[in-house]
């Protein structure tokens, strides 16, 4: 049940209307239990306080935030935005108070990021060196994770931007601001010895006998690898061990003669060891690649001076790479 249309709300609403921080507290514990007794409690008040800080910001509003239910409350459309944008002013709260820390003790800032697995790998760790160097006392951190995960934690504000996909449909990248940076290379990596490593190009059919270390169903580079077999007129390999690891695909390459599919950049990062080398591209897919990726940012809010160097740090590093992936790591 949608609340009835108020009147538009001037953009300095909050002002007028004398909204404060323990409303937002209010909003961001209903989040997290959909329930007034807990979310009172979690706040130290009594039942009937919350449901008078809860009443203010409705009239505030003009509107019901919430669907009341016998076990508990279910925020409306309205409600959805009013929790979000509490978490998010909350967590800049929280991250002001840790960007000033490191101003006051000196460690420079504070910066977190995000990039989607495997994404530019080496570019990143370049990226962030480059910038630590410059910046000895800046302390970053950087989650990696699937594409959605990862724009959901930047739109609550829990990291400065991310390195991923944009997600998809107009409305959901909405309030993003999208940088294209390039298209990710996938190579075949296998371990030390392989048969396959005697051929000079060999073909998609030499590598069904073998086994195969993939992402689990449903990722983007396995559906990828999936789409090749279906082109060629190739069923899918019958033997593959699913995984999200990557300590344990390796094992797997290095115990066996499975064939792993990695992007580019991670694959050169275990060739120069020499204990794993890329296959030459199969005769039918000189070349395979997933969907570009790039930098994504809020466009409510701006990044600090650190992230901000961060950010074009990254964006120099992986463009460095762009157009280079055709031969062979």
């Amino acid at each position: 049940m949608q609340p009835p249309p108020p009147k538009r709300l001037p953009p300095n609403w909050f002002a007028r209307a004398r909204l404060k921080l323990r409303h937002l507290q209010l909003l961001q514990a209903l989040d997290e239990t959909r329930n007034l007794h807990r979310a009172a409690a979690s706040l130290g008040l009594t039942q009937p306080a919350a449901s008078k800080l809860l009443a203010e910001v409705e009239q505030m509003l003009g509107g019901t935030l919430f669907e009341r239910h016998a076990r508990g409350m279910r925020p409306n459309a309205w409600g959805e935005v009013m929790l979000r944008r509490a978490r998010s002013a909350l967590v800049e709260l929280e991250q002001a108070a840790e960007e000033l820390n490191g101003l006051r003790d000196g460690s420079g800032g504070v910066v977190a990021f995000g990039t989607v697995t495997a994404a530019a790998a080496d570019a990143v760790v370049r990226a962030v060196e480059a910038v630590q160097r410059a910046h000895p006392a800046l302390q970053v951190t950087v989650e990696e994770d699937t594409s959605p995960p990862l724009v959901a934690r930047l739109l609550e504000g829990r990291l400065d931007f991310v390195l991923a996909r944009p997600p998809g449909g107009i409305e959901a990248a909405q309030g993003l601001d999208y940088r294209e940076l390039r298209a990710e290379e996938l190579c075949f990596l296998v371990g030390d010895g392989h048969p396959l490593l005697g051929l000079p190009a060999p073909g998609l059919g030499d590598m069904l006998e073998y086994g195969w270390v993939l992402q689990p169903p449903g990722s983007l580079l396995r559906q990828e690898v999936e789409a090749m077999f279906l082109r060629h007129g190739l069923p899918f390999p019958r033997r593959v061990l699913s995984t999200a690891s990557m300590l344990l695909s390796l094992a797997a390459l290095a115990q066996g003669n499975s064939i792993g599919v990695f992007s580019r950049s991670v694959a050169t990062l275990f060739v120069q060891g020499g204990r794993f080398h890329a296959l030459p591209p199969p005769r039918e897919q000189p070349r395979l690649t997933v969907r570009p990726f790039g930098l994504i940012r809020s466009r409510d809010r701006p990044l600090s001076p650190a992230a901000q160097r961060l950010y074009e740090a990254v964006a120099s590093e992986v463009s460095k790479g762009e157009g280079t992936g055709g031969a062979a790591p």
